[in-house]
């Protein structure tokens, strides 16, 4: 994807009605390289760019009680403080509900051979997405 789309940039987060931000699960906590982008969102803040859009998050750990949960979660902190509506998945998928992902975001366990999603984890991500669209175009509908 990195090859494919670049680099984000902050003119990407000013443009878009919503963003889902992604990070492999660093100790149960953000990848310092997604933080320090975060970090960096200030100037957007301070312009109140980013109030009232819409985000969530989704990540990835190679071990089954890698912070999946709490990697998401803590990545509310900062969408909160930068003014985005977070939209997380709820129970709202039957995928979910089965235990696939976490009602907070989507997720996925690699294990040691850094295996991708499965079927069921890639349903949850792509409800996810559709979740947050739904909500960013309500949003934008209602400025």
């Amino acid at each position: 994807m990195l090859s494919e789309y670049g680099v984000p940039t902050h003119a990407d987060v000013e443009w878009a009605d919503g963003i889902i931000f992604g990070t492999p699960t660093r100790f149960g906590n953000t990848s310092a390289e997604l933080k320090a982008f975060i970090d960096g969102l200030g100037s957007l803040w301070f312009q109140g760019k980013l109030n009232g859009k819409a985000a969530g998050a989704f990540t990835s750990t190679a071990g089954p009680h890698g912070g999946n949960e709490t990697t998401v979660v803590s990545l509310f902190i900062p969408m909160a403080h930068l003014g985005f509506i977070i939209v997380p998945i709820g129970y709202t998928h039957e995928k979910v509900v089965q235990g696939h992902g976490t009602p907070y975001g989507a997720s996925s366990t690699s294990g040691q051979n850094s295996a991708k999603p499965t079927a069921e984890e890639f349903v949850v991500a792509k409800h996810q997405g559709a979740r947050a669209t739904q909500v960013a175009a309500a949003l934008k509908a209602a400025r």
